[in-house]
C-alpha cells in the first residue's frame, strides 16, 4: 500500500464500504427490475472487469469480432469511447476516423475489423437502439461492460488481472482499484484471467470465489507473433537483433517488454513509457525520434493502441506490434471459442424483438 493510501485508509475504509453497499444496491435495482435495461434484440457479449484500469479488454474484444465473423455475424461494438470527443453521438468509427474524435481504442478495433460496426456514445442504448435500427447486426458485443448495466447481456466475460488475485482482492474504491466488492463476481458467466497471475497462490485464491465448477475459469495469455511497418503494413521478417526503442502508453508497459523478449527474441534499446491513452503530439514524436537517434535505434516499435495516434505524425522508423490472444481453460470446460457457440446458439432463434 502507498504511502498515501496509508495515511487516507481511516477515510478511505468507511468509504469504500459505503460505495460498495451503494453498488451492491444498484445492481439489485436491476435485478429486480426496479431500474430498467434494454434487452438487444439479437445475443449480446458484456466485455468487462473489476477494477479501474486496463486488463486486456480491447485484445479480448478484437478477438470477439474475430470469432463472430468466422460464425459469419455482423458484429456491433457499443464503446463508450473513453477519451475521445466526437462531434456528434452516437458516433459510428471508421478505420480513418480521427484518433481524436474515436478514442483510441475504438479506432485500433475499427482498423483491425473493418467487418465490424464500431458506434461510440457514453450513452449506449441510444447507441444500440440506433444502429439496430439502421442495420440489425448478428452480435453486440458491450465494451467494459461489466458495470454498465442499462444493456442487458446473454453472457458477461470478466476479466481479472494478476493484482486482482492478490493484493488487490476485494479492495473498492477509494480504498483500492475495484469498482464493486468481490459480490459482484458472481454475476459473471466466465472469467479471463491474465496468464502472469498463474501459480499456485492464484489457483488458491481462484477457490475463494467460490463458484465451483458451474462458471469457467480461462486462462488468458497474449502473443505478439510479428512486428509491421505502421505506414505499409509489411512485417519485419528477421526481428532477432533489430536495434529498437519501444514506446507505449497503456496500462502494464513492462508486460509489452517481457511479450517482445519470449516471443520475437527482441531487446528494447530503451523504452520511453507514456500514461495510458496518451494523446500523443508532433512534439512527442520529435522527442522519441531522438531518443531513437540516440540510441542509434533503427526503428520504434509501439502497441496498436499507440500506433492509431502515432501513425499520422510519424515516419517509416515506425513499427507496430501485433498482439493476439489465447485461451485456456482451467476449469473443465470446452474451449472458449466452442463455450461461447453452445451458449448463443440457443440464443439466436430465440433473442426477442424490439
Amino acid at each position: 500500500m502507498h504511502r498515501f493510501q496509508q495515511l487516507l485508509a481511516p477515510v478511505a475504509e468507511p468509504a469504500s464500504r459505503l460505495y460498495a453497499s451503494l453498488m451492491r444496491l444498484r445492481a439489485r435495482a436491476y435485478r429486480q427490475g426496479l431500474l430498467r435495461s434494454w434487452r438487444p434484440p439479437v445475443p449480446c457479449i458484456s466485455v468487462g472487469n473489476i477494477r479501474l484500469g486496463g486488463t486486456g479488454k480491447t485484445p479480448v474484444t478484437a478477438w470477439l469480432l474475430a470469432w463472430a465473423k468466422e460464425r459469419g455475424l455482423s458484429p456491433l461494438v457499443l464503446s463508450r469511447g473513453y477519451r475521445g470527443r466526437p462531434p456528434f453521438r452516437p458516433y459510428p468509427v471508421f478505420p480513418h476516423s480521427p484518433a481524436a474524435e474515436a478514442g483510441d481504442e475504438p479506432l485500433l478495433l475499427a482498423q483491425t475489423a473493418p467487418w465490424a460496426r464500431i458506434m461510440v456514445d457514453p450513452h449506449r442504448v441510444r447507441a444500440g437502439r440506433k444502429a439496430v435500427a439502421e442495420e440489425r447486426p448478428g452480435l453486440i458485443v458491450l465494451d467494459d461492460g461489466f458495470q454498465h448495466l442499462r444493456v442487458a447481456r446473454d453472457i458477461d466475460l470478466c476479466l481479472l488481472a494478476p493484482e486482482d488475485l492478490d493484493e488487490d482482492w476485494d479492495r473498492v474504491l477509494p480504498a483500492g482499484p475495484w469498482r464493486e466488492d468481490a459480490s459482484a463476481l458472481a454475476r459473471a458467466h466466465a472469467y479471463l484471467v491474465g496468464c502472469e497471475a498463474l501459480d499456485e497462490e492464484m489457483l488458491d485464491v481462484l477457490a475463494r470465489l467460490r463458484l465451483g465448477t458451474e462458471h469457467p475459469i480461462y486462462r488468458m495469455d497474449a502473443r505478439i507473433p510479428a512486428i509491421r511497418q505502421a505506414h505499409s503494413a509489411e512485417p519485419l521478417t528477421s526481428p532477432h537483433g533489430v536495434r529498437s526503442l519501444l514506446v507505449t502508453g497503456v496500462a502494464r508497459p513492462q508486460r509489452i517488454w517481457r511479450l517482445l523478449q519470449r516471443d520475437l527474441g527482441i531487446q528494447p534499446l530503451g523504452h520511453l513509457t507514456y500514461p495510458d491513452h496518451h494523446p500523443y503530439s508532433r512534439a512527442d514524436w520529435q522527442h522519441i525520434t531522438a531518443t531513437a537517434n540516440h540510441l542509434r535505434a533503427d526503428i520504434v516499435l509501439a502497441t496498436g493502441k499507440d500506433a492509431v495516434k502515432l501513425t499520422p505524425l510519424a515516419d517509416e522508423r515506425l513499427w507496430v506490434l501485433d498482439l493476439t490472444l489465447e485461451f485456456s481453460p482451467l476449469t473443465a470446460h470446452p474451449p472458449l471459442a466452442i463455450w461461447l457457440e453452445e451458449r448463443l446458439s440457443p440464443l439466436e432463434t430465440s433473442c426477442p424483438q424490439n
